[in-house]
C-alpha cells in the first residue's frame, strides 16, 4: 500500500468561504452554491470527509458536463396535510434536500409530522446535514437518499443495490443532537476512495472484487458488503422503496453511477424526508432530557478496552467537529492540488492556510 499522505489543516471559516467561492464561480446561482457549499463544509467539519471537500472537483465537472442544473426552479406539490413532493429540477441534492426538509418541518408545524419525497434530484452527500434542520424546531428528523448500486446482495456474484443510507436525528438537553447516519454497507464508496488515496488497507468485511470475494485492498472493490448480510441488504431495499419507487425515479440496478457514467447524464435521484414534532407526543424539554439522560448512561458503561470510549451514535463526529473547529480542517495533498487547481482555472484565490 502507498504511504498515507499528509494533510495540512485549513481555518473552517476559510474553508467555507472558498467552498462557496468556488461555486458561484462555477455560475452555480447563490442558494445553491451557499446550501451545498454548507454540505460539502459540514460533512468535512464533522470528520465525514468521503462527502466533504474532496466532491467539490466533481460536483464542478457535473455542472460543466450538464448533468447538475447551476440554475433550478424547484417545484412543490403539497398531496395532503403532511405530505409533498419536491422536483428538484436536476440541481445540487444539497439544495434541494435543505429545501424539502424545510418544507417537512412546515407541513409538520400544522399537522405534527411531515414527509417530502424528491424526484429529479443528485447526489446530497451526508444526510446528518438535513435531518439536523428538524433538530432546531425541536423535532426528529430522518433522512434518506438511494444510489448507485455498489451493494453485492447475499449470496449473489453482483450487485443490484447502493449504500442507501439511513438517518434520523433528535434534540438532546446539553450537546448537540443525537444522530445516526450510516450507509446500510460496511463502509460507503466514497470512503472506500478516501482509504485507496490515503494508501490504507480496508478494515474486513467491507469490500469485494469482481467476483465477490473480499478484498482488503481499496483499488480492488468493485463490490460493497452489506451490514449484517441480508438484515443490511433488507434495510437497503426500504430505502430504496422510500427513495426510488415513491418518487417515480429509477430503483435498484437501475441507477444510475456517480463516477462511471457520462457527466452530461442526469442522476434522476429521489431522496425523502421527514420531520416530527416532539411535542404531539411528549413535553419536548422533558425528552431532550431523557435521551441526554439514555446516551450519558450507555457512555458510563463498563470499558471492555480502557483506552476506547463507550459512545453513542454522533460521538466520533461531535468530537472530529471540536478539534476540526478549533484547529481547523485537514486536507490531504492530493485533495489540496486539485482544490488549488480548480481554483486557478476558476480565477480565485487558492486557500489559504492560517499566519
Amino acid at each position: 500500500m502507498r504511504a498515507q499522505q499528509e494533510a495540512l489543516r485549513f481555518p473552517a471559516d476559510a474553508v467555507y468561504d472558498f467552498v462557496e467561492r468556488v461555486f458561484l464561480r462555477a455560475g452555480i446561482e447563490e442558494s445553491s452554491a451557499r446550501l451545498t457549499a454548507r454540505g460539502l463544509w459540514f460533512a468535512s467539519l464533522r470528520g465525514v470527509d468521503s462527502h466533504g471537500l474532496r466532491l467539490i472537483p466533481h460536483y464542478v465537472r457535473a455542472v460543466q458536463g450538464g448533468r447538475i442544473n447551476p440554475r433550478p426552479s424547484f417545484r412543490f406539490e403539497q398531496s395532503s396535510p403532511s405530505t409533498g413532493w419536491l422536483d428538484a429540477d436536476h440541481g445540487f441534492g444539497h439544495a434541494a434536500g435543505i429545501r424539502a426538509m424545510h418544507l417537512a418541518i412546515d407541513l409538520a408545524g400544522e399537522a405534527g409530522s411531515g414527509h417530502v419525497s424528491v424526484r429529479n434530484s443528485s447526489h446530497c452527500g451526508a444526510m446528518a446535514y438535513f435531518a439536523f434542520e428538524a433538530c432546531k424546531e425541536d423535532m426528529i428528523g430522518t433522512a434518506y437518499t438511494h444510489g448507485t448500486p455498489k451493494m453485492r446482495t447475499p449470496n449473489a456474484t453482483t450487485t443490484f443495490l447502493g449504500t442507501n443510507p439511513v438517518c434520523l436525528a433528535a434534540p438532546m438537553a446539553a450537546e448537540g443532537p443525537f444522530c445516526y447516519d450510516g450507509a446500510t454497507t460496511q463502509i460507503s464508496a466514497n470512503k472506500i476512495r478516501v482509504y485507496g488515496e490515503q494508501g490504507l488497507e480496508l478494515p474486513p468485511l467491507c469490500g469485494a472484487d469482481e467476483q465477490g470475494n473480499e478484498t482488503r485492498v481499496p483499488e480492488q472493490v468493485v463490490q460493497l458488503l452489506p451490514m449484517g448480510g441480508y438484515k443490511g441488504f433488507g434495510i437497503a431495499m426500504i430505502v430504496d422503496i422510500l427513495c426510488g419507487l415513491l418518487s417515480g425515479m429509477p430503483a435498484g440496478d437501475s441507477i444510475s453511477d456517480m463516477f462511471n457514467d457520462p457527466l452530461s447524464e442526469k442522476r434522476l435521484l429521489g431522496q425523502f424526508y421527514g420531520a416530527l414534532r416532539i411535542d404531539v407526543f411528549e413535553e419536548p424539554e422533558r425528552f431532550k432530557a431523557r435521551l441526554q439522560d439514555l446516551a450519558e448512561r450507555i457512555r458510563r458503561q463498563p470499558r471492555r478496552d480502557p483506552d476506547t470510549p463507550v459512545q453513542v451514535p454522533g460521538d466520533p463526529e461531535k468530537a472530529f467537529q471540536a478539534d476540526r473547529e478549533a484547529n481547523g480542517i485537514p486536507i490531504i495533498e492530493r485533495d489540496l492540488a486539485q482544490l488549488d487547481s480548480l481554483a486557478e482555472e476558476l480565477g480565485i484565490e487558492p486557500l489559504r492556510r492560517a499566519d
